[in-house]
C-alpha cells in the first residue's frame, strides 16, 4: 500500500477525532476549511510519529491537528477584533476582577452586563471572539479561570484522547499542585474558595496558579 493510500486510511480512521477538535470552531469559522487544515495536522503527525514510540498516534496526532486549526483562526482575518472589542473586553476582564471581590464567586455574562451597562449578547460576543483569538501559550490570570490549552481540551468525549493527552500533562504536577488546579479548573472553584479549601489566602493561591500554569505550558512546549 502506497503512502497515498495509507494516509486516506488514516484520515478516514481519524474522522472522529478531527471532528472533535473542529466542532469547538464551527460556530464562527467555516466546517470545511477546518477540516481542510485539520487534514494538514494529520499529515505532519504522520510524518513525524515514531511508531516504536509508547504514545498512541491518536494522542500524537492531537497536538498536530490543534495547533494546525489554533493557527488557522489565529491568522483569519474574520476573526481579527477591532479597537472597541479590544477596549469593551479590558473593561470586561477588569469588572470581572471587581466583581469577583464583591461575590465571592465568578461572575456571569449577565452579571457583568448590568455592571457595565452594556447588552449581555455584546459581553457574549466579545467574550467569544477573544477567547477564540488566545494563541496556546497565552494564559491570564485573574479570579476567573483561564488555561486556554485545557480549555480546549474536555474532560468528557465520544473518543478517550483528550482525557489521555490532559493525563499526561498533569502527571508533571506534585499532590498540592493538583489539589488547586482540580478546585479551580475541575471544580469551578474561585481563587478565594480555592483559598478557603486549602487553608491560605487568595494572593498565596494567585501566585502558586501561576506557578503552576507556567510549569504546564513548558510541559505542552516540549511534548509538541
Amino acid at each position: 500500500m502506497d503512502d497515498e493510500k495509507i494516509l486516506v486510511n488514516i484520515i478516514n480512521e481519524n474522522k472522529g477525532l478531527i471532528c472533535s477538535i473542529v466542532n469547538k470552531y464551527t460556530r464562527y469559522y467555516d466546517y470545511d476549511d477546518l477540516y481542510q487544515v485539520s487534514v494538514i495536522g494529520i499529515i505532519k503527525a504522520y510524518n513525524n510519529y515514531n511508531k516504536n514510540s509508547n504514545v498512541k498516534f491518536t494522542t500524537y496526532a492531537y497536538k498536530y491537528i490543534l495547533s494546525e486549526v489554533v493557527s488557522f483562526v489565529n491568522n483569519s482575518k474574520v476573526i481579527k477584533t477591532s479597537r472597541e472589542y479590544n477596549k469593551i473586553y479590558k473593561q470586561i476582564l477588569e469588572a470581572k476582577n471587581i466583581l469577583a471581590q464583591r461575590l465571592m464567586k465568578e461572575p456571569s455574562n449577565y452579571e457583568l452586563s448590568l455592571f457595565l451597562e452594556l447588552d449581555e449578547s455584546l459581553i457574549n460576543k466579545v467574550m467569544l471572539v477573544k477567547d477564540s483569538v488566545k494563541s496556546l501559550d497565552e494564559a491570564i490570570n485573574s479570579d476567573g479561570k483561564t488555561l486556554t490549552l485545557l480549555d480546549s481540551i474536555p474532560l468528557e468525549s465520544d473518543i478517550d484522547v483528550d482525557n489521555i493527552f490532559l493525563k499526561e500533562i498533569l502527571k508533571t504536577l506534585n499532590d498540592e499542585e493538583m489539589k488547586l488546579i482540580n478546585l479551580r479548573y475541575f471544580q469551578d472553584k474561585t481563587q478565594s474558595e480555592t483559598a478557603k479549601f486549602l487553608h491560605t489566602n487568595q494572593v498565596q493561591v494567585s501566585r502558586n496558579e501561576t506557578k503552576i500554569l507556567k510549569k504546564l505550558k513548558k510541559t505542552v512546549c516540549k511534548t509538541v
